[in-house]
């Protein structure tokens, strides 16, 4: 519980004025997720292990997609619990859909070029698995699957999430609201 008070304070909520565009920031619980996923994988990067120059690739590859989500797969996300409120119709301008829009439009241009990021992430992330079990490194292990899990996750339900939040925001503009 101490841990998740201190991300909770640690990373403000956007509350507020959803029309305001600064509302449109990546959820705070899948920042904090890549964070803590980058710092683990640099850690392991850095130690002198076999598996180090695999997971180097890794951190590099994974640190270029998570800039990417974070730039307009995951600010949509953000819309979600005003979407789920009902709100969006009282708390958005039609100014403030507009970014979310684009992103989401954005988001489906790239699926073919995310998914392919994400068969190379699971891949890599499965290498590190072999390497994990090969070497008794239970931590490794851990980690490489559950960014493999996340990476699964991506693909499932976070961008058809972003596509369907455009798909819905621009059903609310054509009818007025």
């Amino acid at each position: 519980v101490g841990a998740l008070a201190s991300i909770l304070t640690a990373a403000p909520m956007t509350a507020g004025n959803a029309a305001d565009q600064s509302a449109l920031q990546v959820p705070q619980s899948i920042a904090y997720e890549h964070e803590q996923i980058i710092k683990e994988l640099t850690n392991f990067a850095k130690r002198e292990v076999t598996h180090a120059a695999a997971v180097q690739k890794a951190l590099i590859v994974i640190k270029a997609h998570y800039a990417k989500e974070e730039a307009f797969v995951l600010p949509p996300l953000a819309l979600l619990p005003n979407i789920a409120k009902g709100a969006i119709s009282k708390d958005m301008t039609l100014k403030g859909m507009e970014p979310a829009i684009a992103m989401a439009d954005r988001t489906k241009a790239a699926l073919p070029e995310l998914q392919n990021e994400h068969l190379q992430i699971t891949s890599l992330m499965n290498d590190l698995i072999e390497a994990g079990k090969a070497d008794h490194d239970e931590e490794l292990t851990q980690l490489a699957t559950r960014v493999a899990i996340q990476s699964l996750n991506d693909l499932e339900i976070t961008q058809p999430t972003t596509i369907l939040i455009g798909d819905y925001l621009r059903l609310r503009l054509a009818k007025g609201e």
